[in-house]
């Protein structure tokens, strides 16, 4: 009944902590704009699924000072700061989803990621947001990186029809690597006129092959916010809950399953 990992009540939890906020790193590109089209396309599956999708663009600061009251000028470092600011998640009036800029904040992050680990920075992010929300961190993975420390996280790479791409991504994947996280290529062919993109994506592969000893998991569109929402991150859960159902191999996991589910996303 109470066995390692796992009891009577563990589906219960496991099911409540799906609908908590998590947050999945998406790694941008060297001209982010390229990108876009690929985060509204995985905010519209999740918010097909139910979920709250956020972006954080971390190509992007935060005004100054908020000169309004309603949310407009509301970026990530103001909700860090700001004890007053909660239950974030829900979009504007003729918005689908919730953009803020954040590279300030980001960088707040990184400095708590770097004095506490990244499972400290992990739920300061997280504590402003309203359940069911899904953030995605939007920014070059040096700096997303930190925010994963310790977390056998995995993190999406963008891989794009042109010639850059392929630099871009493998730049991506070796940072991420080297920093612990698991990187995951996720194509989107934006533009089939341009350089076709598996040709990119087995560039990448020969690359992280042949210098890192690596084969970066794929997800494809279809299942892109069916994964995300498997595998992105939840505030990590004490190490000593209740019978111990919450082991340091689940720190920080989305799902108690996650390790699990990455054979249904190539």
């Amino acid at each position: 009944m109470f066995e390692n990992g796992s009891d009577q009540a563990a589906g219960l939890r496991a099911a409540s902590q799906r609908h908590e906020a998590v947050m999945m790193a998406v790694a941008s590109p060297a001209q982010p704009a390229r990108a876009y089209e690929m985060l509204c396309h995985l905010a519209m599956g999740l918010k097909q699924l139910g979920r709250l999708p956020v972006i954080i663009d971390g190509t992007a600061a935060e005004a100054g000072e908020r000169r309004e009251n309603d949310g407009s000028h509301l970026g990530l470092q103001h909700a860090l700061t700001d004890a007053s600011i909660s239950g974030l998640g829900h979009a504007g009036d003729g918005h689908e989803w919730l953009v803020m800029p954040g590279a300030t904040g980001l960088r707040t992050l990184q400095q708590t990621a770097l004095a506490a680990g990244g499972a400290v920075a992990l739920s300061r992010l997280l504590s402003p947001f309203a359940a069911g929300t899904v953030l995605l961190v939007f920014a070059p993975a040096h700096e997303v990186s930190p925010l994963t420390s310790g977390l056998n996280a995995r993190v999406l790479v963008p891989v794009l029809p042109w010639p850059q791409a392929a630099i871009d991504a493998y730049g991506a994947v070796k940072l991420l690597h080297m920093a612990g996280a698991i990187p995951v290529l996720a194509p989107m062919n934006t533009d089939p006129a341009e350089m076709p993109l598996e040709q990119v994506i087995a560039g990448v592969n020969e690359c992280a092959r042949r210098h890192l000893g690596i084969e970066p998991e794929r997800w494809n569109p279809p299942v892109w916010a069916t994964a995300v929402q498997e595998c992105a991150l939840a505030r990590p859960q004490r190490k000593d809950t209740l019978h111990g159902w919450r082991e340091p191999r689940y720190a920080g996991m989305g799902s108690p399953f996650g390790d699990a589910a990455t054979s249904f996303w190539s």
